[in-house]
């Protein structure tokens, strides 16, 4: 009897040493467990802080070089245009500096006092020259015969040494309209005289006198030209300014509109302004009224 309590006692003792040590290992692994937990928690916290500290920067960093891939463009633009301008400049410069009078009284523009009058009177239906035309240049305004000849077998007439002023072409023959035209003597002759069969006269439209090139009109207008040039090559100047401001978009595009007309060498000065606002138009965020800050 009393062996078997002694045992029942040890075999309770045992088991409740066990449970102790089961209850003891389940609470270390729920501390472990949780511990574990807090220490992935803390280590996902962080990196999520890192990443996004990382992405911050990388940003900064790629809209730094953004700013400054567009400045560059600005100063690209500034400069294409401050070239096209000076082109400009210097065009205006040698209109303004050159001479009309120089070449206004070169043989190219003189006009002769007395020339050589030279023409043909040729059959209406065959084209071919009429021999035996009388030909009379007439004062235009009393009708006196300033100079009369024939033509040749082949319908053609020559007078020389004529005064270079609009006189009449008087041209007459036998079973042939007769032709009367105003005309300016010159050296390089008149149009043929179409002699068509019939009566009459026929009037034909004169050439209105011409008192050739006029040296103060020629001057007046190429000043006028060179100082629009010049003026146009200043503009080009403020709208560099302005671009390199950045403040105002749409007034240095004006202006730079504006430089176009300075037609600096033609063409080659217009193309470095248009380029150069072409680059304004791709870099215009830079500009404070635009997107800039």
């Amino acid at each position: 009897m009393m062996e078997e309590e002694e045992l029942d006692e040890r075999l309770v003792a045992l088991r409740a040493r066990v449970q102790s040590k089961l209850e003891h290992s389940e609470n270390e692994k729920a501390i472990r467990q949780k511990a574990a937990e807090e220490e992935l928690v803390v280590e996902a916290h962080e990196l999520d802080k890192a990443v996004e500290k990382a992405t911050v920067r990388f940003k900064a960093k790629i809209d730094e070089m953004d700013q400054s891939d567009r400045s560059r463009i600005l100063t690209l633009a500034a400069s294409l245009i401050l070239i096209g301008s000076i082109l400009g400049m210097a065009s205006g410069a040698l209109i303004l500096n050159g001479n009309p009078d120089d070449l206004l009284s070169s043989s190219l523009f003189e006009r002769a006092d007395r020339v050589d009058v030279t023409g043909i009177a040729l059959e209406a239906e065959d084209g071919n020259g009429v021999e035996n035309v009388t030909i009379q240049l007439l004062n235009v305004d009393t009708d006196e015969i300033i100079a009369e000849m024939a033509t040749d077998e082949n319908g053609y007439f020559r007078f020389e040494n004529i005064l270079s002023t609009v006189m009449t072409l008087h041209v007459e023959a036998d079973g042939y309209v007769t032709v009367e035209r105003d005309f300016m003597p010159e050296e390089a002759g008149i149009k043929p005289v179409t002699m068509t069969p019939g009566e009459g006269i026929r009037i034909e439209e004169g050439v209105i006198e011409d008192d050739g090139w006029d040296l103060g009109l020629a001057v007046g207008l190429s000043t006028a030209v060179g100082v629009f040039t010049v003026l146009t090559a200043l503009v080009g100047f403020q709208a560099a300014v302005e671009v390199r401001r950045a403040k105002h978009y749409r007034r240095t595009q004006y202006l730079a509109g504006i430089a176009l007309f300075s037609r600096g060498l033609i063409i080659f000065g217009p193309f470095l302004i248009l380029f150069g606002m072409i680059l304004l138009v791709i870099s215009k965020d830079q500009f404070s009224d635009v997107g800039g800050d």
